[in-house]
């Protein structure tokens, strides 16, 4: 088996306590259609306490693994950038899996045009509890075109979306390396990436799914019912949002402003859950937007429903009791 002197490809896989999933994302690697010779495996193990090692010693110099103290996802994801040798570079999480001809697709599309810098594509969105596989979709003006970095980061955060990270993201390596990789940024690590690289250039979204994601109950972003915990897990968004606003200086000036929109809602927002919000908190969330953004621009407004501020200015019991009043209406019909 080649050592990869001279890999095209970098996959980083960084993982924490994923033995369980670690080894189908590798096999999905190895299944894949692309020549093996030119693809380098790279796993950033961060501080798993579980038999993550041993899963990965079966692949032997196959696979390049590196461990790290708990240092957090987008400190595990700069090891993984730092000690890449490839010309592309591929992001899988560690629970998610490759199709067979994603390798090759994508880095024929870098080939075959030096501007792109990324590539992303829909999720195959695999709901592993009830076996549901279901496509991510994406908004069809932009897929199968080259589309401007900075006009798409327009586009996506103006309507409160963003796609072509986690596991369907891939990039040039030299892109890459022109920005830096805060610690501080955290869980927040595959949006960080997709808006930077996206900053540098084009980016092209395939038409089809790519990967598949798999949603199960260990996901970062899943929904759990302990309050210690989700304050906890909102806590750690709202740090790596932070971390992200302040590393936006090369930015144009409106996705700054959403951007600090965005940071301020999800502090209302957390308010709001542990019954803190005030008078206070809904006004300075408007005057944050009145100041920032046009009320007569028609994509500025469009971003009142996308970032849901009318509903977090209305009192915390009135929201409460509109969920119970849904939750009882979507009850009568499953009956």
């Amino acid at each position: 088996m080649s050592l990869n002197i001279d890999p095209l490809v970098s996959i980083i896989i960084p993982t924490y306590n994923y033995a369980k999933y670690i080894g189908d994302a590798v096999e999905s690697i190895l299944n894949s259609d692309f020549n093996q010779d030119d693809i380098e495996i790279i796993i950033i193990d961060d501080g798993s306490t579980d038999n993550t090692a041993e899963k990965v010693a079966i692949y032997g110099n196959r696979v390049k693994y590196i461990f790290q103290e708990n240092l957090g996802k987008a400190w595990a994801t700069k090891v993984g950038i730092d000690n890449c040798r490839g010309k592309y570079l591929f992001n899988l999480d560690a629970d998610d899996i490759f199709l067979p001809n994603k390798i090759q697709e994508v880095v024929q599309i870098f080939e075959s045009n030096p501007d792109i810098v990324h590539v992303g594509h829909p999720a195959l969105c695999w709901n592993v509890d009830k076996n549901i596989k279901t496509s991510e979709v994406i908004p069809k003006c932009i897929l199968g075109n080259k589309v401007d970095g900075r006009e798409l980061l327009t586009f996506f955060y103006r309507r409160g979306i963003l796609f072509g990270g986690g596991s369907t993201f891939a990039a040039r390596v030299e892109a890459i390396r022109k920005f830096s990789i805060p610690r501080e940024v955290d869980m927040y690590i595959d949006e960080y990436l997709v808006m930077c690289t996206l900053n540098q250039g084009y980016s092209y979204f395939i038409n089809s799914p790519m990967s598949i994601w798999r949603i199960h109950g260990n996901n970062f972003s899943g929904v759990t019912s302990n309050r210690v915990v989700s304050e906890a897990k909102i806590r750690r968004s709202f740090n790596s949002m932070k971390a992200i606003l302040n590393n936006l200086n090369d930015f144009e000036q409106e996705i700054i402003n959403i951007y600090s929109l965005r940071l301020k809602i999800s502090e209302v927002s957390f308010k709001e859950g542990i019954g803190e919000k005030t008078f206070i908190d809904i006004l300075s969330m408007w005057l944050l937007f009145l100041k920032n953004f046009d009320l007569w621009n028609q994509e500025h407004l469009r971003m009142i429903q996308a970032y849901t501020l009318l509903n977090r200015s209305l009192p915390t019991s009135t929201l409460n009791l509109l969920r119970f009043i849904k939750k009882g209406v979507s009850h009568s019909f499953n009956i």
